[in-house]
């Protein structure tokens, strides 16, 4: 039987407003590439404004959600179920938090969806639902699905966009590595796994065709490479980037350190069009670097030759800095505003240090009584929700958003834009970033009661 489907990605109250969003929710294009053509299917992405109807004529409503997205989930599936609704929850938060989620939904998914969503429609189809099902009792994913960019575009509201805004895709998925902060081990798995080289560029053909429109002759589409690691194996990185650079686009990827001390892959990044890589730097602080087991390979030195080897190549590092109030003090902050500011880093990201569940991280924090907040609206890596012994914990919250927000200062923005490639995206980004960045801190000090000069 046909079907009608709602996917919705829900944005949680305190998401960050920026314009380095992909189109739309890679878990929701992966369901809309799986779902059988018999069925009918509408996205609604609230984090492009997208209205939800409630009274819609829908036979099943699908939310997919991160922790910070998850309350707010969780209303739009009781709401839904108030109408009579059928809802099903999935998603990194709710693979991780099944029972929480249970009373908000008739269904809960936990996993990666790949090989258990046609079973779940086939039952949903005949009337046999049933409460939960979970990857791990399924085949396990050795493939990447295809995304059916055309199909994607049809079911969005989504309109077409220029080389400012980026489309989603994968190349590869997994990662071999457990860093206790990331959740990847536990959802996509340690096993790494390739696109076909020939579905990948017509992946990319087709999401240029139905999404992008281009703003002058030179202009490109960007792709945003969703990828937990691209870069495992040197050999198969650079198969990629020569595959890349046939498709004539310009993209972003998340990248590991390591592979930018090599000249030749930063040559074969810029050579195939990438314009900005993001970077986990974590710290510049050499013994927060060691408790991180990452100081016997990095420093800030090393870290500020990279940044500016890879500049003259013609890319973008944009560095994702770790505050962490066990280890870190006031005047670490300083520096690494000040080391940011030096370095005309492009388009900085602070991060309180955050236990997300599903990782590594979160339970041993739990077993030691280490957090201290479990509200998911504050699952930003804004908010401080772990233990802080050494500092007040609202102050040192001030403290690390006045510091982040200092980097985002006209006079460092203006640097980094001369200093920096692609002069237009960093400037639009730097602005979006700005204003985020002040409208979280005014509404902090305005909550809690905080006066500044």
């Amino acid at each position: 039987m046909p079907l009608k489907l709602l996917f919705i990605a829900p944005k949680g109250k305190k998401d960050s407003k920026t314009n380095q969003k992909p189109l739309f929710h890679m878990a929701i294009g992966v369901l809309v590439s799986l779902t059988p053509a018999e069925h009918a299917i509408e996205i609604a992405d609230e984090h492009f404004g997208d209205a939800i109807n409630y009274d819609g004529d829908y036979d099943l409503v699908g939310i997919t959600s991160r922790t910070i997205d998850a309350t707010r989930a969780y209303e739009i599936a009781d709401e839904f179920r108030k109408k009579g609704k059928k809802v099903i929850l999935g998603g990194l938060h709710v693979s991780f938090n099944p029972d929480e989620a249970r009373s908000h939904a008739d269904c809960v998914v936990c996993g990666e969806a790949e090989n258990l969503w046609a079973t779940v429609l086939e039952d949903a189809a005949s009337g046999r639902l049933k409460p939960t099902y979970d990857a791990k009792d399924f085949p396990q994913v050795t493939k990447i699905v295809p995304l059916d960019y055309e199909r994607i575009a049809q079911a969005s509201k989504r309109e077409k966009v220029d080389g400012t805004k980026s489309i989603p895709i994968y190349i590869t998925r997994g990662c071999p590595y457990e860093c206790s902060f990331c959740v990847t081990p536990n959802f996509t798995g340690k096993l790494y796994r390739y696109q076909n080289p020939d579905d990948l560029i017509r992946q990319i053909e087709t999401a240029k065709k139905v999404f992008f429109k281009a703003k002058g002759k030179s202009s490109k589409p960007w792709f945003m490479l969703c990828d937990e690691n691209l870069g495992i194996n040197k050999k198969k990185l650079w198969e990629n980037l020569s595959l890349l650079k046939k498709c004539n686009i310009n993209y972003s990827v998340f990248f590991s350190m390591n592979f930018l001390e090599d000249k030749e892959t930063v040559r074969r990044l810029v050579d195939s069009g990438c314009n900005m890589v993001l970077v986990g730097f974590e710290s510049i602080k050499q013994s927060t670097l060691e408790a991180y087991n990452k100081g016997h390979v990095n420093s800030a030195e090393k870290f500020a030759s990279v940044i500016e080897e890879c500049r003259k190549a013609g890319l973008n590092i944009q560095g994702n800095f770790l505050v962490n109030p066990a280890l870190d003090t006031f005047e670490d902050m300083d520096d690494l505003v000040e080391f940011v500011g030096k370095n005309h880093v492009f388009m900085p990201i602070f991060q309180i240090i955050t236990p997300y569940p599903g990782t590594k991280m979160y339970w041993e924090y739990k077993e030691k009584g280490l957090i201290t907040d479990e509200d998911w609206e504050k699952y930003n890596a804004i908010n401080l929700v772990i233990r802080s012994e050494h500092y007040d914990p609202v102050a040192f919250q001030h403290k690390f958003m006045t510091s982040y927000y200092k980097t985002y200062s006209w006079g460092k923005i203006a640097n980094r834009v001369r200093r920096n490639p692609y002069k237009m995206l960093n400037l639009i980004t730097s602005l979006a970033f700005k204003k985020n960045l002040k409208e979280q801190l005014e509404t902090f000090e305005l909550n809690n009661n905080i006066r500044t000069p």
